[in-house]
């Protein structure tokens, strides 16, 4: 164990070793750095209690000073000294903000990386003050919390008041889990303000003019992921970030694994015959470029390895479609309405939607997908028809007599003459 004086120069030089490496600080005895192949820079306490080494994680290098690592490493002594237990103590006083950490790393750790963990840090850093982020949990009343869920609900909106506090005590109950001294949870016995639900899909009169502009869009993965995600109903994270190991275009079948579902539980989703038409291809092209990837929405420009970015050319569409309001998850809900106008059960909707309070079990789930391929398909057919689309040798494709009529309307407008020509023989007035 080398011995040095610990400067942000002296340390930030240090070089990227083979095998873990430990430096000790000249100036505070027990305050040691270690260093990983993979470089990770870290202060530990470390010293020898009754023969043994006992090794403390102070921080991370970069997320304290030296100074503060200094001071830190002798607290910690003195506590030993007094006999108190010092990661008890750093439970008593455990903050707010790191309580919330803790709890977004721990969701993270066990159940994977998801939009929801992105959208629960955005809305603690900005709609938590910053007295209340610093204050110790054992310290923070329910009065406190009640105002600020009203406040958020009167600045920002009902939806963020909710989610910021079931962020909140989500967090304090897994530190009481964890045995941290929180004698009781302050988010408790809040109650949520009443959410009004979203009832927009796709009505009848819009179908037609919103594949007429999507099928003009060059970008194929936007297509292909807004047909996925409409005629699956399944959410814009599983569509993409799906995987041909989750795929089986022989049963016909895109089970989507419990660690990427909300309910954790297994979602065996029927694939109608665009939807397979789709994957197929998608399939072909990457096999004849030489593309080998997991990702059906494989991408090399992103870092995540597949297609993440729709919004712009979402927005864009509507735009043009003369659409107002749509969001992409209300692509999800529109293939249920209009199950639902085919008289489907909402017992066999929500079956499709993969929704757990169904009471349907995953492995009745795999055994009904007959009648739930019926029920999509049914509806998927009615869209198209109404859409004025069909599958054809070419992919999804407007009817031949749409596509001349289209064909003679756009040579007229760009060749105004030809309309006077046929005015004159046909003779119109």
């Amino acid at each position: 164990m080398k011995k040095i004086k610990f400067t942000k120069s002296s340390l930030e030089k240090l070089p990227i070793p083979d095998k873990k490496t430990t430096y000790q600080d000249i100036d505070t005895r027990y305050l040691h750095f270690v260093i990983t192949p993979k470089n990770t820079r870290t202060y530990y306490y470390i010293r020898k209690v009754k023969g043994r080494p006992k090794y403390m994680k102070i921080a991370n290098y970069g997320d304290v000073s030296i100074k503060a690592a200094q001071e830190r490493c002798t607290e910690i002594s003195i506590d030993l000294m007094r006999g108190v237990d010092t990661k008890q103590k750093d439970k008593e006083n455990i903050t707010l903000e790191e309580g919330f950490e803790y709890w977004l790393k721990h969701r993270e750790k066990t159940k994977g990386w998801h939009k929801d963990i992105k959208d629960f840090r955005r809305r603690f850093e900005l709609y938590a003050p910053q007295g209340l982020k610093k204050k110790e949990i054992i310290g923070v009343n329910r009065t406190e919390l009640r105002h600020l869920h009203a406040k958020i609900r009167d600045d920002v909106g009902v939806h963020t008041a909710n989610r910021l506090l079931q962020g909140i005590k989500a967090s304090i109950n897994l530190l009481i889990k964890h045995d941290y001294n929180i004698p009781q949870n302050p988010a408790a016995m809040i109650e949520l303000f009443k959410e009004r639900s979203r009832a927009r899909f796709i009505k009848e009169e819009e179908v037609e003019n919103f594949f007429s502009e999507l099928m003009k869009i060059e970008s194929q993965d936007f297509k292909d992921f807004v047909l996925i995600a409409l005629f699956t109903s399944k959410r814009k994270s599983n569509v993409l970030a799906a995987e041909w190991s989750e795929v089986d275009l022989v049963k016909k079948l895109w089970t989507i694994p419990g660690e990427k579902t909300k309910n954790d539980d297994d979602d065996v989703t029927v694939l109608d015959d665009t939807v397979l038409e789709i994957l197929n291809r998608r399939k072909k092209e990457q096999k004849e470029k030489g593309i080998v990837t997991n990702w059906v929405f494989r991408s090399s420009n992103n870092p995540q390895g597949h297609y993440t970015a729709p919004n712009n050319a979402w927005y864009a569409l509507l735009k043009r479609a003369n659409i107002k309001d749509l969001r992409i998850h209300d692509l999800r809900r529109t293939l249920a309405s209009w199950m639902a106008n085919q008289n489907v059960s909402l017992h066999m909707i929500a079956s499709v939607l993969g929704q757990k309070s169904t009471g349907v079990t995953p492995t009745y789930a795999r055994l009904s997908v007959d009648p739930k391929r019926e029920a999509v398909s049914n509806a998927v057919a009615e869209i198209l028809k109404v859409g004025k689309l069909k599958l054809g040798n070419n992919g999804l494709e407007f009817d031949n007599v749409r596509k001349r009529v289209q064909a003679i309307a756009e040579k007229l407008l760009e060749n105004p003459e030809l309309i006077e020509e046929h005015e004159t023989l046909l003779k119109i007035k």
